[in-house]
């Protein structure tokens, strides 16, 4: 594909399979009550009921989100490098806009309304100080986006923000990222950022292996350093493509990451590195289809129609990403008050949990509608009334010497 392309159109497609890949994990846990597999010495535990067995390759879902790094990474560095504003002053306002006005509502939502995970800021109840205490440390601590480096509150209120508040603590990362590639280039960056991932990521597999009984703070587990690799190297890719440049990671075949990803998920000290290799893989497939002039992208059966499904949900995927925890997890309760006293089979319950992917992606387009939108043109205005005053104050001053 041409650098001059302003939209690049499988990021949309890509986008959709990893919120889609993210929701059949969380899918999971709401019909099990877990995540993932349990681990018999270094191995899973395969002492599982079949249904478990038969949605097993969902459990792998979690690494959506490295898809989701890699491509923010290409995508923020590509629009840094087009924009004539090139101040961080306007990068961190245009961020802002993108981000935090349906984060906060999505926040204020799950904090102050929904049931299941409104916070207690009750004066009248037993235990009334600790309960207040709590509420208020989750609620600013979410509100700064900071409660991933709080093991404990992490995954507070909604499960899916400690991923939105490293992807922030990265975009404060971001000019440090440009720094190191003035002084290193983008080879030594990568190299850098990968030595300071793998060592954190060797760190926690080595200790989750031969400590199992020690916590792993959540300052160290879901520091931005630890996914700063899996990030950089989308922004090393865009850098590449802008600059017509050879793309990093074209030469490696699209299996080699995948395997390897595969392997480190089945081995309990390796299993740590499983996120950095699926944004690895991540990257080699974008990498690939950049080298193409033009991809061709199916329009036609039911191929044509996934595609087009799942380009609609990355237009979306923000949006969806902030709400369908909370409500894939309200499913079983749902269930269970439409058949009291019936017990429905884990595949069952399963199934009506992958239903409420399109009632939650019809919520996700109102919010994209209604917040998303407004609120990106709400920060353009505000970045062109900046630059218009910034221009306009030289004159200003000029005209305020100019002698009568």
């Amino acid at each position: 594909m041409k650098p001059t392309e302003k939209h690049i159109s499988f990021l949309d497609p890509i986008r959709g399979l990893a919120l889609l890949s993210v929701f059949l994990y969380h899918s999971v846990a709401a019909t099990f009550g877990t995540f993932e597999l349990g681990w018999t010495g270094f191995l899973h535990d395969l002492n599982v009921s079949r249904s478990f067995l038969a949605i097993l390759p969902a459990t792998l879902g979690w690494l959506g989100v490295a898809i989701f790094f890699v491509v923010s990474g290409f995508c923020i560095h590509l629009s840094h490098e087009r924009s004539r504003q090139k101040g961080f002053q306007v990068f961190f306002l245009r961020r802002f806009f993108r981000i935090y006005p349906p984060y906060l509502l999505a926040l204020c939502f799950f904090a102050f309304v929904f049931p299941p995970t409104r916070l207690d800021f009750s004066s009248h109840l037993h235990r009334a100080h600790t309960e207040f205490a709590y509420s208020l440390l989750t609620l600013s601590t979410h509100l700064l986006l900071v409660h991933s480096l709080v093991e404990f509150l992490s995954c507070s209120i909604n499960g899916s923000f400690w991923s939105i508040a490293v992807e922030v603590q990265l975009y404060a990362l971001y000019p440090l990222l440009l720094w190191v590639v003035s002084r290193l280039g983008w080879r030594g960056a990568l190299l850098l950022t990968g030595i300071v991932e793998g060592v954190m990521r060797g760190m926690m597999g080595t200790t989750m292996a031969f400590l199992p009984s020690f916590d792993i703070p959540g300052w160290f587990a879901l520091s931005p350093l630890i996914f700063w690799f899996s990030w950089a190297i989308g922004a090393a890719l865009a850098d590449a493509y802008l600059k017509g440049e050879r793309l990093p990671f074209r030469t490696f075949p699209l299996w080699l990451w995948p395997m390897l990803t595969l392997g480190c998920y089945c081995v309990l000290p390796l299993y740590a590195f499983c996120f950095m290799l699926a944004a690895l893989s991540s990257a080699t497939f974008i990498a690939y289809l950049l080298a193409k002039p033009a991809p061709a992208l199916p329009s036609r059966g039911a191929f044509g129609w996934l595609f087009k499904h799942l380009s609609w949900a990355g237009t979306v995927s923000y949006s969806a990403y902030l709400i369908h925890q909370p409500l894939v997890d309200l499913v079983p309760q749902l269930a269970g008050r439409f058949f009291p006293g019936v017990t429905l089979p884990a595949l069952v319950l399963y199934g009506l949990c992958l239903l409420s992917w399109f009632p939650i992606l019809g919520l996700s387009y109102l919010l994209y509608r209604w917040v998303e939108l407004p609120s990106i043109a709400w920060g353009k205005g505000v970045i062109a009334r900046r630059e218009l005053s910034i221009k306009e104050v030289p004159l200003a001053d000029a005209a305020a010497v100019e002698p009568s």
